[in-house]
């Protein structure tokens, strides 16, 4: 009879009985239990799984988790009872659970504290066993199970695919954490690292073997980990994070592509590596240097040293390709509130591709009138955007924005941009039939707009980056709300067309969502 042909049956724990000759046992005191103590076997064997085996841990999982039936003990039939071969360790702990006098008193009251942490847990007095038609059947098993490899762990960069994949507009970093309590400190690292490989899998790439480097994992997550965790060299290429792990927003630009593609070309030349002084942050002088490099290639402005080489294996690969490929994730949020360094992002000259509402790419310019960047465009993109709401007001104010000229008029479409959200948002609280108090400005609607969808991550990170303070890069400055309030009250700030288009990247998300 093969081990799939096994019965599997339900039975109490009480009817269940621990080995003292348990190769866990015996490594420990088993081979001690004379004849006499037999009777209390059960009692010294989960003593000494608590004290050798980490069975507290196991019982704090079990009491906060629920008890994993994917594993099912395997035992041998002795009378009306069963002798455990394989699953001691769990057994023990749903015993121990269910009696801690089985323990001396001090351990006792140790489990009765966990019990007590866990009210509402779901111990089970009884479970699930495969029966085992002898001794002599269970010992492959049990060699294969440990003397072999019976499961691989999961590499780091298959955990990190495996929690980021679950994200979404109804599951968020908190829910994740609530699901796998026992991995939440770890999950924003893993959900960084999917965010990240999100990122550079979704670029354009020129050179096709550049491209299979990273699409057949030849590039390892974790060696490229040493390049986008530094702080100085994230943020030069404007690829902040939330404490969540996630970015602020699904877009890229030109600049950060350019810098991303330098850092794996040069992962994939061998001449970074995990050891690379200029990816660690103590070798203060070689890392503030590298970052600095960084900048100027997000920038366009190469080091006068540097402008061949560069030139020759980034910018050339631009030509017709200024965006992701269908969607690449970008820039912006920091969770402790610093911001790039400054002019990091200023004085971009690169095209800004929102693909978050159209889905794709526009239609690359024609090469006879040079790169057609974002910025330099004197209308705001409307693509994948279209008012849905019955206010004529708020139909003709969206016609109006979209066909200010950026160029003549760019402060205006500023104000107007300002306008469109406090009233929008005002709109959307009135169609719920719950109206928000006459004459709130545009901080108190924003904070309305928070508490409405704390659930939803992905509008809670754009509006996270609205409400962002301190030091910031121009582009990180446009569209929060302090630079909405700051062109509409202060005498002396003038938006230019750079900043509206800015702006409208971050707000268009939040409209598309609520309009």
């Amino acid at each position: 009879m093969s081990v799939t042909q096994w019965p599997i049956e339900v039975a109490d724990l009480d009817s269940l009985v621990l080995d003292p000759h348990n190769v866990r046992v015996r490594a420990g005191r088993g081979d001690s239990l004379v004849e006499k103590d037999v009777a209390d076997a059960e009692g010294a064997i989960a003593k000494y799984m608590v004290e050798a085996e980490d069975l507290f841990d196991l019982m704090r999982d079990i009491l906060r988790d629920g008890y994993l039936d994917n594993e099912i003990p395997v035992v041998v039939r002795n009378e009306d009872r069963f002798i455990v071969a394989e699953g001691n360790r769990r057994t023990t702990a749903l015993k121990v659970i269910a009696n801690p006098n089985l323990l001396d008193t001090k351990m006792a009251l140790r489990v009765e504290r966990l019990r007590a942490r866990y009210p509402d847990h779901d111990s089970p007095t009884a479970i699930r066993i495969m029966v085992a038609p002898s001794w002599e059947a269970t010992q492959p098993l049990l060699a294969r199970l440990h003397t072999g490899r019976s499961k691989k762990a999961w590499l780091r960069e298959q955990q990190a695919i495996f929690y980021h994949a679950q994200l979404s507009d109804e599951v968020t970093v908190d829910d994740l954490r609530v699901r796998y309590p026992s991995e939440a400190s770890m999950i924003p690292k893993r959900i960084r690292m999917g965010e990240m490989r999100s990122v550079i899998r979704a670029l354009k790439y020129d050179d096709a073997d550049l491209r299979d480097f990273v699409m057949n994992s030849e590039l390892k997550m974790t060696t490229f980990e040493y390049a986008y965790t530094p702080k100085k060299i994230h943020s030069a290429l404007g690829l902040e994070f939330t404490k969540d792990g996630l970015l602020a927003s699904k877009r890229i630009n030109a600049g950060q592509r350019r810098g991303l593609i330098y850092l794996l070309k040069r992962f994939k030349d061998k001449t970074l590596n995990t050891r690379s002084p200029e990816l660690i942050a103590k070798n203060k002088e070689q890392h503030e240097k590298f970052a600095e490099l960084l900048c100027r290639i997000v920038a366009d402005e190469p080091a006068a040293d540097q402008s061949s080489t560069l030139r020759d294996r980034i910018v050339d690969q631009e030509d017709g390709h200024s965006g992701s490929e269908d969607g690449a994730v970008g820039s912006t949020n920091s969770a402790d509130g610093a911001g790039a360094p400054d002019g990091a992002t200023a004085g971009l000259k690169s095209e800004q591709i929102d693909t978050s509402s159209a889905g794709g790419l526009s239609e690359p310019p024609s090469r006879s009138r040079g790169r057609n960047r974002g910025v330099t465009k004197s209308r705001l993109d409307m693509n994948g955007f279209e008012y849905r709401g019955t206010s004529g007001g708020m139909r003709r104010r969206f016609e109006e924005l979209k066909r200010l000229d950026l160029h003549d008029f760019p402060n205006a479409a500023h104000d107007l941009l300002r306008t469109v959200l406090e009233c929008a948002i005002k709109e959307y609280f009135r169609s719920k039939g719950e109206p928000l108090k006459p004459k709130q400005t545009i901080g108190p609607c924003i904070d309305a707009l928070a508490r409405e969808f704390k659930e939803n991550a992905k509008i809670t990170t754009l509006i996270n980056s609205m409400n962002r303070k301190g030091k910031m890069s121009a582009e990180q400055y446009a569209g929060t709300v302090d630079s909405l309030s700051a062109s509409n009250h202060e005498p002396d700030h003038f938006a230019e067309s750079a900043d509206v288009h800015a702006a409208w990247d971050r707000i268009k998300p939040i409209l598309s969502e609520i309009v």
